[in-house]
């Protein structure tokens, strides 16, 4: 072959290659971007086909809305509940983000308030469901609003591994696998560094999140695994839901090494963390509680211990507190 014929040839094959490769590129963009094909995703017992992705978003808490924003869905959020947060409660990264969301309530909205804002997907707890939430599922099916249940709030057995689910399922339904396969490696990596770092020990938890004349503390739900994680014992591990009351009287039987106090000053339990610890200390019931007489409280932010990006902070804070008792 002569040099202009092989010239002509490579010419012709570097066309093809170039066509290729951003033809190659487009069909990536237009798998993230575009409506085209349908994602089928169960949750919450319910199966939903999602022929686009959604363009008008309301998570109904921080917690819920900062999981939104790190897979780079701000603009498809047309308004956010505070639920009982702060977008200060997140993590620094993207707290100037959420700050920027459009509030439809301080707390939790009517159902009335969210049809205002017109959703086609709400991402929210299973609580936005129940007696006192948002409305049942079936108000939102009426209404043609696709949502998503956080997992670890309803599952019987709640886990790290929903965090992982929830993200996963939230990158099919808005075309952004990739985004979300990067966020969940990373939580993925800490969570086996904690893992093999942390040693489990005989330590007593009690979660406190409010309560007068009872107790509302953590159950059988995400939190239990935050302080397994941490290395602790929950102490009302045999409770089967994740937020359940129990008596003072219970709670001294029990007697916690250290009580984890929920910290967010907004919604119908707001109190600051110095009202909650000096209302513990002046309870007469707790006064021989070994968590009391030592002065063992570890602060956790509301968003840290609901299923989400955050956990692994309240684990780190718990087993740094763990670790000095023991030393």
């Amino acid at each position: 072959m002569n040099s202009k014929k092989f010239f002509k040839v490579f010419v012709v094959m570097i066309a093809l290659i170039v066509s290729l490769v951003g033809c190659s590129k487009k069909e990536v963009e237009s798998n993230e971007n575009s409506n085209v094909g349908g994602v089928v995703i169960k949750n919450y017992g319910i199966t939903t086909k999602y022929d686009k992705v959604p363009e008008r978003v309301i998570p109904l808490s921080y917690d819920a809305a900062q999981i939104l924003v790190a897979l780079g869905l701000e603009n498809k959020i047309v308004g956010v509940a505070t639920a009982e947060g702060s977008h200060k409660d997140c993590l620094q990264k993207y707290q100037e983000k959420l700050s920027k969301l459009d509030i439809i309530v301080e707390g939790t909205p009517n159902f009335e308030t969210l049809l205002s804002k017109q959703p086609d997907f709400v991402y929210a707890t299973v609580y936005t469901f129940g007696k006192h939430g948002v409305a049942p599922v079936e108000d939102f099916q009426r209404e043609k609003i696709n949502f998503y249940c956080i997992n670890g709030t309803y599952s019987k057995e709640p886990s790290i591994s929903d965090i992982y689910t929830d993200i996963n399922d939230l990158g099919k339904i808005f075309r952004k696998e990739s985004e979300a396969k990067k966020i969940v490696d990373e939580l993925k990596e800490r969570e086996n560094l904690l893992r093999n770092k942390i040693k489990k020990s005989d330590i007593k938890v009690m979660a406190f999140d409010s309560g007068d004349k009872t107790v509302v503390t953590s159950g059988k739900g995400i939190e239990n695994e935050i302080i397994s994680l941490a290395g602790g014992k929950n102490i009302f591990s045999d409770l089967q839901n994740s937020f359940e009351e129990v008596s003072w009287e219970e709670v001294a039987k029990r007697n916690p090494d250290i009580i984890l106090v929920h910290s967010y000053d907004q919604g119908e339990t707001a109190g600051t963390v110095e009202e909650k610890i000096k209302k513990l200390k002046n309870n007469p019931a707790l006064e021989n509680v070994t968590a009391i007489k030592n002065n063992n409280f570890v602060v956790v932010k509301l968003v840290e211990v609901f299923p989400g990006l955050q956990v692994f902070d309240a684990a780190e804070r718990l087993n740094e507190k763990i670790i000095q008792i023991e030393k």
